[in-house]
């Protein structure tokens, strides 16, 4: 029985089919979603909405991360993990474009992700994800952490080159 975080980010678009797609993991797994605004509610544990730090706890504690494909692709990279990730699409009415199509696309070119393009095909993936996540990080590169220090300092430069 893997821990599965499933995470459909904060912005204000639902990602129904996502959550829908979680029941069989439910059964299966430990899961805990973060529906957003999706208006289904899960078999699970679930919150609409994590504050930063009990989010990253969760990705943290996670044997599997399931999650659009945005922002939190990169935090669990970062941790030195494998993300599982299914695109937005707006065919669907699930954002206002395919942004995230695009960057799931590339970043499974990448090897850095292992991306979903059927929600029915999530329960094969989760069983296979230790395996697969091992090879993965042993063979990609994956985008390391950032320095906090670092980062405040650029982008205090920038600004400061911008204010001028």
């Amino acid at each position: 029985m893997a821990r599965v975080l499933v995470t459909v980010g904060m912005g204000p678009w639902p990602f129904d089919r996502l959550v829908e797609a979680v029941a069989p993991l439910c059964a299966a797994h430990e899961v805990f979603v973060q529906t957003g605004t999706s208006t289904v509610t899960p078999p699970c544990p679930y919150a609409a909405f994590l504050p930063l730090d009990d989010l990253r706890e969760r990705l943290a504690a996670a044997d599997v991360v399931i999650t659009h494909a945005g922002n939190t692709v990169r935090l669990v990279q970062r941790l030195g993990r494998v993300p599982v990730a299914v695109a937005r699409e707006a065919a669907r009415g699930e954002m206002g474009n395919d942004h995230q199509v695009a960057y799931l696309r590339e970043e499974e070119r990448s090897g850095r992700v292992v991306a979903v393009w059927e929600v029915a095909d999530l329960p094969a993936v989760v069983d296979a994800h230790p395996e697969r996540q091992r090879r993965l990080v042993a063979e990609r590169q994956l985008p390391r952490a950032v320095d906090g220090a670092r980062l405040a300092d650029t982008l205090d430069a920038l600004c400061a080159r911008l204010v001028r």
